[in-house]
């Protein structure tokens, strides 16, 4: 048997067998890894395109006649062997850069796309210095003040007078006593 496996007429079919494995795979390899299949690219890009006729919605979400024609033309166009970027700019011209989902990200969109993080960065952080400078400072009902029955009673003197009733009156009538509880008649 090791004979056999020396000898150089079974070297050489070892390597013509490995050859055509080797072959064999690439070739498998290469039929499996193609481009995206066609109607994956135009159900990707038919979620990039807004519907000129439907607010908020893009031409995959869209049921009317213009929306299923938009789909159709893509299709087509990739058929044709169109770029992404050469379907876009054919319906950009055609409906004016409305019909993108997203705005371009560059030129004057690019506000678009730095303004929001910027925003909720600034936000965040006045959110922060406000909350250290309350945990700082003192809360205004940490000192404990007591209203004493002479105080109230003067206070609720001076509310009966601005409101023309007298004092002794209310408590009577089951308005607010002297010390400021009502006395439950209603």
């Amino acid at each position: 048997m090791v004979g056999f496996l020396t000898s150089s007429a079974a070297l050489a079919r070892i390597r013509r067998g490995l050859a055509s494995f080797v072959g064999l795979a690439l070739f498998l390899l290469a039929c499996t890894s193609q481009a995206i299949p066609l109607e994956e690219q135009a159900q990707a890009i038919d979620r990039t395109l807004m519907c000129p006729v439907c607010p908020s919605e893009t031409i995959n979400q869209s049921q009317v006649p213009l929306a299923f024609q938009m789909r159709q033309r893509v299709r087509d166009m990739l058929a044709e062997g169109a770029s992404r970027e050469e379907i876009n700019e054919h319906f950009i011209a055609r409906y004016g850069e409305e019909v993108l989902a997203s705005p371009p990200k560059g030129g004057a969109n690019l506000t678009a796309w730095i303004v929001p993080p910027v925003g909720l960065l600034v936000g965040a952080i006045v959110l922060g210095f406000a909350i250290r400078a309350m945990r700082r400072s003192p809360g205004l009902g940490d000192e404990d003040e007591e209203v004493t029955e002479a105080e109230l009673a003067s206070y609720l003197e001076r509310v009966d007078s601005e409101m023309g009733t007298d004092v002794s009156n209310a408590e009577s009538s089951g308005g607010i006593s002297s010390d400021g509880s009502g006395s439950g008649n209603s």
